[in-house]
């Protein structure tokens, strides 16, 4: 004799059914078969009669209209309360999003970000650099590593021999250690 389920394996039912309408493996498919026929088997139906019962909304005209009727407008009921929800959550991301936007006004960071767009726009010039001291240090010291003569190293860098010599005297003895 057949039971009527409950809501627990009503929905249990129905994802199961839903597995095995959907499913793309074969196996995968047929083991849910065999779960949903040991589940109506449980409650006394034939896997027909249980997944009539999990999906009344696939009646084919067991249901009348005054309930085709309560289910559209609880379907529609639903289906509004949903849009109002999202609604109100995209006007809740919306001013906070204005709010965080007037905080950073107000600490200054309009400022910076508008100086930030004029410095990444303008126009791009080329950048000279200048080299220091440490540059010209290392600048000889590697050309006088290399092999590179002290007149020569002097020549290219455009500095004394003097100058060279001190360099080469300096690294000598960190060459040592």
């Amino acid at each position: 004799m057949a039971q009527p389920l409950s809501d627990a394996e009503r929905e249990k039912l129905r994802k199961i059914i839903g597995v095995m309408r959907s499913a793309t493996i074969e196996g995968e498919r047929k083991a849910a078969e065999i779960a949903a026929t040991r589940l109506a088997k449980a409650n006394g139906m034939t896997l027909e009669e249980a997944e009539k019962e999990a999906f009344p909304e696939e009646d084919n005209g067991r249901i009348d209209a005054d309930e085709r009727a309560a289910q559209q407008r609880e379907a529609a009921r639903w289906a509004a309360n949903m849009v109002r929800m999202t609604e109100a959550y995209e006007a809740s991301e919306k001013y906070r999003f204005m709010m965080a936007k007037e905080e950073a006004k107000r600490r200054g960071l309009e400022e910076q970000e508008t100086a930030a767009r004029a410095r990444r726009t303008a126009p791009n010039r080329p950048r000279r650099y200048i080299p220091g001291k440490d540059d010209e240090f290392r600048l000889i010291a590697g050309l006088l590593r290399d092999g590179v003569s002290v007149e020569r190293t002097a020549e290219l860098v455009g500095v004394s021999t003097i100058d060279v010599a001190r360099v080469w005297l300096l690294t000598r003895g960190k060459r040592a250690a």
